[in-house]
């Protein structure tokens, strides 16, 4: 009876209105915000996040000293999981976020912002009160910085910002690939500023406490590498550009590693947390040293870029690729993985039913996913503005959860940004996507408006296929970018 009365007595509590718990329940226009005695850099930044969030969401100002309606204290207590958080009220008033660490500092953070209101005057805390731990350890997220897409144009700072919003949603990584081929070698200027553009991004995920990361070709090469040491191009699959190099070839996979070494030295500050390294589209070789590819000349190739990674980049995973391998390089990848031990921590796969998946999975390398969420039965992907695609993400999630650790999905931009939430959410607890689609759109929109958008969301996917114009496309050059 006592433990029934506890329970009705805390049901009365989390359904009382703020007045109740110690703050105001009108919107208020300046919340004091507290960090936790003994900060860190990465602390102090998700102070500026939630700093930053409320005062363009609102008129309410965040002030770190001085009296205020609403106190709302960070602080770090372990022992709730890894990356979990809890949000609570504080006995003296006011909303306490409890990070078990500094990534789950930011997650708490990011709820806590999602379920309160920024209108109305000012700022209303939300109501969400509990504990949350992530179950899939890699939730990470997938920038196609190439093609003058949104990552690839648009200033870095705004790039920046979408970084910490994607972090506030509960990816832990950030991957990026340096695409290469425009470029005469490491010293084209060009290159350089590419490279600087990529380190502003990478550099804004690790302020907040994000893992960086690097996708890289496993026999990549600018486009001035030498001809006599190109690749034969006769076995692609997907993209595919000449400047690739032959790791069979005497040489050959020198200038690779010398291009690679390159590449991870220049990212040495970043601390990557991940190198992935990438088969076909773009890559392959088809001579027949090489042949075929994916359990050959690729795993000869990748082995050593491995190990230069390990060497140059301690602190690096290796996540090894299975990208449109067909059923013999399946197999042949299975049997090279169980004859020695294997150079990769991670095997990246994607679909329900890969060949032999199962089988990477019980050889000891965990398996992350690749989802595709921008360009799905879309052409120009991108050019048809918001694509939500969150019912379809939900079902990819269904077939493969059981045995993925998590994943990295594909984005061309930000026009898939409500896939991106509802992604993270399946990665962070199998969310159902209509929850997250409701604090969505009650975050970015209002939440007296939140069932109403849930609903054009839904309306938007169903009607969401391929569209083509017979006859009207004639003479139009259809490229990439």
């Amino acid at each position: 009876m006592r433990t029934l009365l506890s329970f009705t007595v805390l049901l009365a509590c989390l359904a009382a209105p703020p007045s109740a718990r110690g703050y105001p329940a009108a919107p208020t226009k300046t919340v004091r915000l507290v960090l936790p005695r003994r900060t860190t850099p990465v602390i102090k930044n998700i102070g500026k996040v939630f700093t930053r969030k409320i005062q363009q969401r609102c008129e309410a100002q965040v002030v770190a000293a001085g009296d205020a309606p609403l106190t709302v204290e960070l602080a770090i207590e372990q022992g709730l999981g890894a990356e979990g958080f809890k949000i609570e009220d504080r006995s003296d008033g006011g909303v306490g976020i409890v990070g078990n660490d500094e990534r789950g500092l930011l997650y708490g953070v990011g709820k806590f912002l999602r379920t309160s209101r920024y209108d109305q005057g000012g700022f209303t805390p939300g109501a969400w009160r509990g504990t949350s731990v992530p179950q899939k350890p890699v939730r990470g997220i997938y920038f196609a910085t190439h093609f003058h897409n949104f990552y690839h144009d648009a200033p870095a700072d705004e790039v920046e910002r979408y970084v910490e919003d994607l972090g506030l949603w509960g990816y832990n990584s950030l991957l990026v690939w340096y695409d290469m081929h425009h470029f005469d070698g490491y010293d084209d200027p060009k290159a350089m500023a590419f490279r600087k553009h990529l380190h502003a991004i990478l550099a804004s995920a690790r302020r907040i406490g994000l893992d960086a990361g690097l996708i890289v070709i496993a026999n990549e090469a600018y486009n001035d590498s030498p001809r006599s040491l190109r690749a034969d191009p006769s076995a692609k699959r997907g993209g595919w550009y000449d400047c690739a190099v032959c790791p069979s070839k005497p040489g050959g996979m020198e200038h690779i590693l010398q291009v690679l070494g390159q590449e991870f030295d220049w990212a040495t500050d970043l601390g990557p947390r991940y190198v992935c390294i990438w088969p076909y589209d773009q890559g392959e070789c088809g001579c027949a040293r090489c042949r075929p590819w994916g359990s050959n000349g690729f795993l000869k190739a990748s082995d050593a870029v491995a190990a230069l990674a390990r060497q140059k980049l301690p602190t690096a995973k290796i996540i090894l690729s299975t990208w449109l391998l067909n059923e013999a390089e399946w197999k042949g990848l299975n049997k090279a993985l169980s004859d020695k031990k294997p150079f990769a921590e991670y095997i990246l796969a994607e679909g329900t039913a890969r060949p032999g998946a199962s089988a990477c999975g019980s050889a000891g390398l965990p398996i992350v996913g690749f989802p595709e969420i921008s360009m799905h039965e879309t052409f120009p992907w991108g050019g048809f503005r918001a694509t939500p695609l969150a019912r379809r993400a939900e079902q990819q999630w269904a077939a493969v959860k059981k045995v993925s650790c998590g994943g990295f999905p594909y984005s061309e931009g930000i026009f898939e940004d409500i896939t991106k939430a509802v992604i993270a959410q399946l990665y962070w607890n199998d969310r159902p996507a209509e929850e997250t689609l409701r604090e969505y759109a009650a975050f970015e929109y209002s939440p007296d408006a939140a069932d109403e958008i849930v609903e054009v969301v839904k309306t938007l996917e169903q009607n969401h296929h391929m569209r083509w114009w017979p006859g009207e496309l004639e003479g139009v050059k259809l490229t990439m970018n």
